[in-house]
């Protein structure tokens, strides 16, 4: 059976639409996880800089300017250094989960923008391939 340009063509559009959908679920199921488990997704820097009081003070947090002002500050109360750790560890699990849900986002376009391809492309190789269009 001889195929004709336009069935290789389509057929090979099918297939990079596949290879694309399958990275984008892939990306999309890491960020189905950064959604539900911030936690376990956050970078380690960022999750070591809140563990502890002092690796918070000496780390300079994601949300603090640790220049040499900073430096010269005294050091809070250990309650109010807590509660600052805690809090900034919140802000960064929230931060966390808003880019997994961007970046789902982003690959359902993809995935949508795929199948729409893939579709036309499939329907136009089966036509390429019938006997009636040789």
């Amino acid at each position: 059976m001889k195929k004709s340009i336009l069935e290789i063509y389509a057929l090979a559009v099918c297939f990079v639409t596949v290879v694309c959908f399958v990275v984008a679920l892939g990306i999309a199921t890491y960020s189905v996880l950064e959604i539900a488990k911030p936690d376990f997704t956050l970078s380690s820097w960022q999750y070591n800089q809140h563990q502890t009081n002092e690796a918070f003070w000496n780390g300079c947090g994601t949300n603090r300017y640790c220049g040499s002002e900073e430096k010269q500050k005294d050091r809070p109360s250990e309650a109010d250094l807590t509660k600052k750790r805690r809090e900034s560890y919140e802000r960064i699990l929230v931060s966390e989960q808003r880019d997994g849900f961007q970046a789902l986002v982003k690959c359902l376009i993809i995935m949508l923008i795929d199948l729409v391809v893939f579709g036309f492309h499939w329907v136009l190789a089966r036509r390429a391939r019938s006997p009636s269009s040789n």
